[in-house]
């Protein structure tokens, strides 16, 4: 399988991209080891996801050499392709665990956008980022047309796609894109540290935290605040706020099992 499912570790589930030699460009296989990692990851076990690529990058997108192959052969890819790594995409927004993405060297296209669609991101200094679909003549996938507006603004989402020149690490994290840029020999560690930390909070509350802020984006503040009461009440009858009350009390740090 194009994923490599690992653990879970200390509650830490890691999906690795494992097609090193394409620099894990996207096909059919590695859609269907994302949404086997979707479906290990309802494991009551795993408290947090890890997402990472093997060998040179995170993901340098759609597989154009497949796509060359359809080309000449006179064929065209259709519909097929995005509509399955949206299904994918779709399974990992609404899985209630948080998903980390470490990203080293090339991140580009619909890799882009897997990165966009995860929670958090932690980024090696050597990383580039790039959304490359007009270079091949195509518009974006992947929910990117979705999320960099929300993240940046029409204006800038547009400058964005336009541009050929791959963006640094730094500078994604000056978009408010990459939430950590750390050295790329340190990037595995800092990134496991992260979702070990990810892992022993409250993983109820942090999933209703996921769902509030994906609501916020289509919500009036009325629904927004009609849904923040709900979700609250149904914390507060959790394991996890008990003890986060009594470890407060207390003046001691919650010991949080994810119930």
């Amino acid at each position: 399988m194009a994923v490599r499912i690992e653990g879970p570790t200390n509650g830490v589930l890691e999906w690795v991209f494992d097609r090193p030699e394409r620099l894990n460009a996207i096909n059919r296989d590695l859609i269907d080891g994302m949404l086997a990692g979707v479906r290990a990851a309802t494991d009551a076990k795993v408290r947090a996801v890890l997402m990472r690529g093997e060998g040179r990058g995170f993901c340098a997108g759609g597989d154009v050499k497949a796509f060359g192959d359809l080309v000449e052969e006179g064929a065209t890819v259709g519909r097929e392709l995005p509509d399955y790594l949206h299904r994918a995409l779709r399974a990992m927004r609404e899985l209630p665990k948080p998903v980390l993405a470490a990203v080293h060297g090339p991140c580009a296209g619909a890799g882009f956008s897997l990165a966009l669609a995860s929670d958090l991101v932690i980024a090696a200094d050597t990383a580039k980022f790039t959304l490359a679909y007009l270079a091949l003549g195509t518009s974006p996938d992947g929910g990117s047309t979705w999320s960099l507006p929300r993240h940046v603004g029409l204006k800038r989402a547009m400058e964005l796609f336009l541009s050929p020149v791959p963006l640094s690490a730094q500078q994604v994290a000056e978009l408010g894109l990459v939430n950590r840029v750390v050295p790329a020999a340190e990037l595995l560690g800092a990134a496991r540290a992260w979702a070990f930390l990810l892992a022993s909070g409250p993983t109820r509350a942090i999933a209703r935290l996921k769902h509030l802020l994906t609501a916020s984006s289509t919500h009036s503040l009325e629904q927004q605040l009609e849904l923040e009461s709900q979700l609250f009440a149904e914390s507060t009858a959790t394991a996890d706020f008990a003890e986060g009350v009594r470890a407060f009390n207390s003046k001691r740090p919650p010991s949080f099992r994810g119930e």
